[in-house]
C-alpha cells in the first residue's frame, strides 16, 4: 500500500509515453469542421474564424462552442463561450475557453466552471488540462469532486478515466454525510469507491475520530486498514497500534502490535500485541504480554498481566452498567505496595472487586497471604479490604529465619493508606507468633489454637495477635523451641516468586 501511489504514478507515465509513442508512428489526424454557422479564412494568418454553433471533430471527440480559431497548419484551435467535449462514453467536459492540439491530443479548458464527467463522478475547477492519449485530467488551481455520497476536494488533482483513479494533493477533504476526511496525499478509486492515504490523515464522525499516515478505506463496506501512527478515538476509549483493520458500522477494530487502549472515563489502560475491540458492545479482548494498569488518585498505579484479557460492559439484573475485566492464565500483578500470582483473576466495577482464582498469592511487603479463593475489594482504585475465602494462610517475616503464621478457614483484612493493617482470622485459627520486648528482643515462640484471632501489622509486620476467645497454646524459650513445631501445616514461605516491578510481571 505504501508504494501504491508511486507505483500508479510510473504506470500513468508508461501508459502516456506508450501512447504518445504510438501516436508519433502514425500520421496524425487534422481538425475537422463539423458545423459552423459563418466562417472566414486569413490565408496570411493560415487562420480559420468560426462563428455560431460551431462543431469540430478529431479523433473521436466532438468539440462544441460559440466561436473559435481554427489554425489549419499548427492544427489546433482557440474555443469560445459553452466549450464542450464529448468523447463518447468515455467522458464529457465543459467549460468557457479552450485550447486544445490536434498534434499532442492535449486540451486546456478555463472558465468559472469548469466540469468533467464521466459515469463515475462529476469534477468541477476553473482550469483543467486533458491528455487525450492518456485519458488523464489534471488541475492545480483547486477543485471538487463528486462521487455519489462523497465529495472530494483539493488544491491539485489527477483523473485517469480508464482506471476510474484519482490523485489528489494539498489539502484534500472528502466529506460524506457520516464522516470527514481531511489528509495532505490520497488516491481515491471512484469505481471501487476506495481511497488510499499517503500522509497525515484524519477521519472524523460523529462517533469517532481516526487519525493515520497511511492507510485505505473502503468508502462503500465503511471498512479501512490504517498504518503507521494509526489510532482510534471512540468516544472515551482510545485505540492505536502499528496496523490497525476497522469496521465503522460495527465499530470493529482489530489492532497489531504495540496495541494500547485507554478509557478515559473507568482511566485505564491496556496494552498488548494483539487486540479486537467491539465498539456496539464496547468489550476488548487483548492477548501476546497483555497488560492492565489502573491509576487511582494519588497516581499510584496497579499492573496486572496475564496471557489473554477480556474487557466488556454489562448489565445487572437492575439495568444497571458496570465493566467486568478477566485475564486468564498465569496471571501476575504489581502495585509498589502490594504483589501477587495467581492462574485467573476477574474485576467488576460494579463493586469495586478484584477476583482471584486458583492458588492465588499476595504479597504486602513482609507479608504473604494464601487461600483458595482471594477477594481484594478497592475504594477510589486503592486497596481497601482482602477476603481469604477457605484454607486461608497469613506469613510474616519475623526476621531473616523466623515467620509469624496464622491460618483458619476464613481471613479478612482491612487496609489504612495503601497497607494491610488488620487481618481477623474466623475458624479453626492456629497461630505462630514471636512476641517481643521493648527493645526489641524475642520472649519466645507463642503456639496456640484459637476460633477466632485478630492480627493488627503496622509496616506490613505482625505486631500483636489477639485470641477473640480462649485459646489453647504454649509460649517456648527461645532457646527452647521444638525444631517440628516452628511452621503449621501448609506452611510454604514463596516471597522469591514475587514481582518486584513491572517489568518482573512478564518474566
Amino acid at each position: 500500500m505504501r508504494n501504491y501511489r508511486s507505483k500508479l504514478s510510473i504506470l500513468f507515465f508508461l501508459i502516456g509515453s506508450l501512447a504518445a509513442f504510438g501516436q508519433a508512428q502514425k500520421k496524425t489526424k487534422k481538425i475537422n469542421i463539423r458545423h459552423s454557422d459563418k466562417g472566414y479564412y486569413s490565408k496570411a494568418e493560415g487562420k480559420q474564424r468560426l462563428i455560431g454553433n460551431v462543431v469540430f471533430e478529431h479523433e473521436g471527440a466532438i468539440m462544441n462552442c460559440d466561436s473559435a480559431w481554427l489554425y489549419s497548419v499548427e492544427n489546433r484551435i482557440k474555443a469560445f463561450r459553452s466549450v464542450k467535449i464529448n468523447q463518447g462514453d468515455t467522458l464529457l467536459l465543459w467549460g468557457d475557453h479552450l485550447e486544445y492540439s490536434g498534434e499532442t491530443r492535449q486540451a486546456v479548458v478555463t472558465g468559472e466552471e469548469v466540469k468533467l464527467q464521466d459515469s463515475e463522478m462529476t469534477l468541477t475547477t476553473d482550469r483543467l488540462r486533458l491528455d487525450r492519449n492518456t485519458n488523464i485530467a489534471y488541475y492545480t488551481t483547486g477543485g471538487r469532486v463528486v462521487n455519489e455520497d462523497n465529495t472530494l476536494l483539493s488544491k491539485e488533482g489527477y483523473y485517469n478515466s480508464n482506471y476510474k483513479v484519482f490523485s489528489f494533493k494539498d489539502s484534500v477533504v472528502l466529506n460524506n454525510p457520516d464522516y470527514t476526511i481531511n489528509t495532505d496525499t490520497m488516491d481515491y478509486d471512484s469505481e471501487a469507491h476506495i481511497a488510499y492515504f499517503f500522509g497525515p490523515t484524519t477521519i472524523i464522525s460523529d462517533s469517532s475520530r481516526i487519525y493515520c499516515e497511511n492507510g485505505r478505506y473502503n468508502t462503500d463496506l465503511n471498512v479501512a486498514q490504517f498504518n503507521k501512527n494509526a489510532y482510534i478515538y471512540d468516544g472515551p476509549r482510545y485505540l492505536t497500534g502499528d496496523s490497525l483493520y476497522y469496521e465503522r458500522d460495527g465499530e470493529y477494530g482489530e489492532a497489531f502490535r504495540n496495541v494500547l487502549i485507554h478509557d478515559t472515563i473507568d482511566n485505564y489502560l491496556i496494552t498488548g500485541d494483539y487486540g479486537e475491540y467491539f465498539g456496539d458492545k464496547d468489550s476488548a479482548y487483548v492477548t501476546d504480554d497483555p497488560l492492565y494498569t489502573v491509576v487511582d488518585e494519588e497516581g499510584d498505579s496497579l499492573h496486572v498481566h496475564g496471557d489473554t484479557l477480556y474487557s466488556s460492559m454489562r448489565t445487572d439484573s437492575l439495568g444497571n452498567e458496570f465493566r467486568s475485566l478477566q485475564i486468564f492464565y498465569d496471571v501476575r500483578f504489581f502495585r509498589k505496595d502490594m504483589q501477587g500470582k495467581c492462574d485467573s483473576l476477574s474485576y467488576s466495577t460494579a463493586d469495586s472487586t478484584f477476583r482471584l482464582y486458583r492458588d492465588p498469592i499476595m504479597w504486602d511487603d513482609s507479608t504473604q497471604i494464601t487461600g483458595d479463593t482471594i477477594y481484594l475489594l478497592t475504594k477510589n482504585d486503592k486497596p481497601d479490604t482482602l477476603k481469604v475465602l477457605s484454607n486461608a494462610f497469613m506469613v510474616s517475616r519475623a526476621d531473616s529465619i523466623r515467620y509469624n503464621q496464622v491460618k483458619g478457614r476464613l481471613m479478612i483484612g482491612k487496609f489504612q493508606k495503601g497497607e494491610l493493617a488488620k487481618v481477623y482470622v474466623n475458624g479453626n485459627g492456629e497461630a505462630i507468633y514471636y512476641p517481643k520486648e521493648e527493645d526489641g528482643d524475642y520472649l519466645g515462640m507463642n503456639r496456640s489454637i484459637c476460633s477466632s484471632i485478630l492480627i493488627r501489622l503496622k509496616n506490613s509486620e505482625v505486631k500483636r495477635l489477639t485470641w477473640m476467645g480462649k485459646p489453647e497454646g504454649v509460649m517456648h524459650p527461645m532457646d527452647k523451641i521444638p525444631s517440628d513445631r516452628k511452621t503449621l501445616e501448609g506452611f510454604k514461605p514463596r516471597f522469591e516468586e514475587r514481582p518486584l516491578s513491572k517489568e518482573d510481571l512478564f518474566q
